[in-house]
């Protein structure tokens, strides 16, 4: 079950294929019962497999192991297979910008198996790439006490 609960413009964004990297405030956390967010780790554990299998993959043109990784990555929800109803509607109290960050994933996923079956190594790893930012900028956003090293160095200016 993908969260589908966006407004006009969101979806305009998503159709056109911009994708924002709309941080939330720095540290900000997603609320949810400690079983959601078991099954959100869960999940996060088999987005991590997919990834991993698409970067094996993808020096070696093996489209096929793309495209069904990308695709189950896309069709991802361990949680669509496990969530209470309770739970499903704890999963729609979550933040708008965070819906916003599940549906670019989604899209970027479904993207990446278009480039897989296009056999397009370059678009495979542009999109790839457009994939693990939408990871970056949730991660970064709603998971810094998981992932500290996201936290800003606050006496350090912005650089690239």
């Amino acid at each position: 079950m993908r969260i589908r609960t966006l407004g006009f413009l969101p979806i305009c964004l998503l159709a056109f294929g911009y994708i924002p990297a709309w941080p939330a405030s720095p540290g900000a956390t997603l609320r949810m019962s400690p079983e959601l967010r078991q099954l959100f780790q869960a999940e996060m554990r088999e987005l991590l497999v997919g990834t991993r299998t698409i970067a094996e993959s993808l020096p070696v043109a093996n489209w096929e192991g793309i495209a069904t990784s990308a695709a189950a990555m896309r069709d991802s929800y361990v949680l669509a297979k496990k969530l209470t109803k309770a739970q499903e509607d704890e999963l729609a109290k979550l933040p708008e910008q965070f819906r916003i960050m599940d549906q670019a994933f989604h899209l970027r996923a479904e993207k990446l198996v278009a480039a897989a079956r296009g056999r397009d190594a370059e678009a495979v790893s542009f999109q790839l790439s457009r994939l693990l930012d939408t990871c970056v900028s949730c991660h970064s956003s709603y998971a810094t006490s998981q992932f500290p090293n996201f936290e800003p160095h606050r006496d350090q200016a912005h650089q690239h």
